[in-house]
């Protein structure tokens, strides 16, 4: 079984935090910090507005710039960012393989703990706002609508026969807190659950 380098994974997560995103978030640019009124990020009102504003300005890649700038990621803006940082990567030794819709990856030529360092460290130089264009794309492919989180895990938690029919968000969101379930948390259907509550993960986002 290989060593699976996973340096930039999508951003399926607990609300308590069991995000899967690895790399470190580029440092914020002091230019695109400024008020929308001088036209430094621009005005998002969809269901992820927040969270596309503030990922517009943790970046300065001019690409992912235009991406987010459309408060839309699609399968085609993927595709391109994932190849850019592909490249980047091949040419500093590592075999990029993208398995997934929102940054998930192995490099099979990254198996030993140095290569891993290595690896690491020639992600984030190639990074320049990949991993959060993969972070925002995972939200936006488990959650389109950006619904309450707490509701809508639970829900599947009782769905999936996990909780009890009388589990509510509420309690969710106190187990969460305490990290103290009444339940199994090792099966593949909670983790399922918490991953991708509404089955839509699979699916590509602003198409």
């Amino acid at each position: 079984m290989r060593k699976s380098a996973s340096l930039v994974a999508i951003a399926f997560a607990f609300a308590a935090g069991l995000a899967s995103c690895s790399l470190p978030n580029p440092t914020p640019d002091p230019a695109a910090t400024g008020s929308n009124s001088q036209g430094s990020v621009p005005i998002f009102d969809g269901p992820w507005a927040a969270e596309f504003a503030e990922a517009y300005q943790s970046t300065t890649d001019p690409l992912v710039h235009t991406i987010l700038a459309k408060e839309s990621i699609t399968d085609q803006d993927y595709a391109t960012a994932a190849g850019i940082f592909v490249k980047c990567m091949a040419n500093k030794g590592f075999t990029v393989e993208i398995e997934g819709p929102a940054g998930e990856m192995s490099i099979p030529n990254a198996l030993t703990d140095d290569a891993f360092e290595r690896a690491n460290a020639a992600s984030e130089s190639c990074n320049s706002g990949w991993s959060v264009l993969c972070a925002l794309r995972g939200q936006i492919l488990r959650n389109p609508e950006h619904l309450d989180e707490n509701e809508i895990v639970s829900a599947c938690l009782v769905r999936s026969r996990i909780a009890p029919t009388s589990y509510t968000a509420k309690d969710y969101a106190r187990d969460v807190e305490a990290w103290n379930f009444p339940y199994s948390t090792s099966s593949m259907e909670f983790h399922n659950c918490v991953g991708d509550p509404l089955g839509l993960a699979t699916k590509s986002a602003g198409n």
